[in-house]
C-alpha cells in the first residue's frame, strides 16, 4: 500500500505579490500565497495524501494573524474532511504567531512545539493495520536559535520510513535560524528531511530526498522558476517518488533572447516572438501551468542597436499578454535588461585610439582572470569611487552594502558595454 505525503515550504500567508502591472492589480489576491494555499489543499485532496507537512514560516510575520486565520481554517476544514492530516512547524518568521493559529485551526497540530523534538506516526488511508510513516517535527522557541536543534534529537524508533520536518539554516555555522551542518543530517538515522527557510528549491528525488522546499510560490523576481509544494510517496517502508508540482499561479522567469544580427525593432521583435513560442509550448506540455508568468527579458547576442531601439520593440510594462503557445497564460515584463556585445569584436576596437578603443580596452581587462593586477586595479579604482559617492549625504539614504568585486565587474561591464553600443551608433549616425 502507497503512503502519500504534500510537502509544504516556507508559504508567508499575509505578502501580496509585487510588481505587478496596473492591469493585474485588482486579481493580486489570486497570484498571493493564500491562493497557492487553496491549490495545495485542493491538490492534497486530489491525490488522497495521508497528510500536509508545513515546514515553518507559514505565515509572513505576527501582524498577519487576521488574514492567515481564516485561510488556514478553510484549508485545515477542507484537508480533515477529506481525512487528511495538516502537520506544522514554526519557522523564524512565525514563532509567536503560529503556535496561535494553530491552537484556533481544528485539526491542524503543531510539532515540537517549545523546541522539543515530537514525533507522529501517519497511517495510510487504507484499513486498518496499514504502513504507517514517522514524521519528526522541531519549532523555533524564540526567534534566534544560534544552536543546532540536531543536537537534541533522539535516535529515531517506530515504523518508518523515518522523515524529518524542520525549519533552519543549512551549512551556516554562524547563523542565528538554527543553524545545521549537512553532515549533522546525514548521520541523524532520518530517512528524509523536509526544510524550511530558504526560498530556492532543492532538486529532490527519491535518491535525495533532504533539501530545501523552496517557496510555494515565488514572493519577488529573487524567486524564479517552477514553484509548488513536494509529493511523496512511500511504499514497502521506502519513499519511491519525490515530485514538485509546480501549482503556484505566478511565476517568475528570466527568458534569455539572442538578438544577433538584429538591425531594426521588427527584428527584435520577431527574435523575442520566437522565444516566447518556445517557453509557451514547453509550459501547455508540462503538467502544472501558473496562471500569470512575471518576465525578465534577458537580451544578449552581437548587436549594434542602441537599447533605446531595442527597447522600442519589447511590450510596455503595464501591460498583461497571452503567452504564445499557451495562450491561456498570461505574461508581462517585469524588466529589460539588455546584454547585447558590439558586433566589431572588442580586440579590434581595442586597436582603435579613441573612446571607442579605449573603453574596449577597460572591457577586455574586466574579462581577465579575478586575480590579474590590472583587472584589481580597476576593480578597486572603481569601488573607491562608488565609497565616495556613497559617502555624500544626498545619497547616503540609498539601502544596500558596498558590492562585492564580482558584483562590480558585472556592473561595470554592463553599463561598458551600453554606453559602448551608443558611442557606436553615434558614429554611424
Amino acid at each position: 500500500m502507497t503512503i502519500k505525503l504534500l510537502a509544504v515550504g516556507d508559504l508567508h500567508l499575509g505578502r501580496q505579490p509585487p510588481g505587478l502591472p496596473a492591469s493585474l492589480q485588482a486579481r493580486r489576491d489570486e497570484f498571493s500565497p493564500a491562493a497557492a494555499w487553496q491549490r495545495v489543499v485542493d491538490l492534497a485532496r486530489r491525490q488522497s495524501v495521508a497528510a500536509v507537512l508545513l515546514a515553518g514560516d507559514v505565515a509572513e510575520s505576527s501582524q498577519d494573524y487576521f488574514e492567515a486565520l481564516p485561510r488556514l481554517r478553510t484549508g485545515a476544514a477542507a484537508l480533515q474532511e477529506a481525512g487528511i492530516e495538516l502537520l506544522a512547524v514554526s519557522g523564524n518568521h512565525d514563532v509567536d504567531i503560529l503556535p496561535r493559529l494553530i491552537a484556533d485551526v481544528p485539526g491542524a497540530r503543531l510539532l515540537g512545539s517549545g523546541g522539543e523534538w515530537q514525533c507522529v506516526q501517519v497511517p495510510g488511508r487504507a484499513a486498518a493495520g496499514a504502513e504507517r510513516v514517522s514524521i519528526w517535527g522541531w519549532s523555533f522557541p524564540d526567534w534566534r536559535v544560534h544552536q543546532s536543534p540536531l543536537a537534541q534529537l533522539p535516535a529515531p524508533s517506530g515504523p518508518g520510513p523515518h522523515i524529518g520536518l524542520l525549519h533552519c539554516d543549512r551549512d551556516q555555522s554562524d547563523s542565528p535560524y538554527a543553524p545545521v551542518r549537512s553532515e549533522e543530517l546525514r548521520q541523524s538515522g532520518l530517512d528524509a528531511w523536509l526544510l524550511g527557510h530558504i526560498h530556492q528549491p532543492d532538486a529532490l528525488d527519491a535518491a535525495r530526498p533532504t533539501g530545501y522546499l523552496g517557496s510555494v510560490v515565488g514572493l519577488d523576481a529573487g524567486e524564479p522558476g517552477p514553484r509548488g509544494p513536494w509529493l511523496i510517496e512511500i511504499e514497502a517502508g521506502r519513499i519511491q517518488r519525490f515530485e514538485q508540482r509546480a501549482i503556484a499561479p505566478l511565476r517568475w522567469q528570466r527568458l534569455d533572447v539572442d538578438i544577433t544580427g538584429a538591425d531594426s525593432p521588427a527584428a527584435v521583435a520577431s527574435a523575442l516572438a520566437g522565444q516566447l513560442a518556445a517557453f509557451g509550448a514547453a509550459l501547455a506540455a508540462a503538467r502544472d501551468q501558473p496562471d500569470v508568468i512575471a518576465m525578465r527579458l534577458h537580451l544578449t547576442g552581437d548587436c549594434d542597436m542602441p537599447g533605446e531601439d531595442i527597447e522600442a520593440a519589447l511590450p510596455e510594462a503595464d501591460q498583461h499578454l497571452a503567452l504564445p503557445g499557451a495562450e491561456t497564460i498570461q505574461w508581462f515584463v517585469e524588466r529589460r535588461e539588455i546584454d547585447t556585445r558590439p558586433v566589431i569584436a572588442l580586440a579590434r576596437l581595442a586597436e582603435r585610439d579613441d573612446q571607442p578603443g579605449l573603453l574596449a580596452r577597460r572591457l577586455l581587462i574586466l574579462q581577465r582572470d579575478p586575480d590579474d593586477p590590472a583587472r584589481r586595479a580597476l576593480l578597486e579604482a572603481a569601488g573607491e569611487h562608488l565609497r565616495r559617492s556613497m559617502a555624500d549625504n544626498r545619497w547616503s539614504q540609498l539601502p544596500g552594502p558596498t558590492p562585492d568585486p564580482a558584483t562590480l565587474a558585472e556592473w561595470l561591464r554592463r553599463r561598458g558595454q551600453d554606453a559602448l553600443r551608443a558611442m557606436l551608433a553615434q558614429e554611424r549616425g
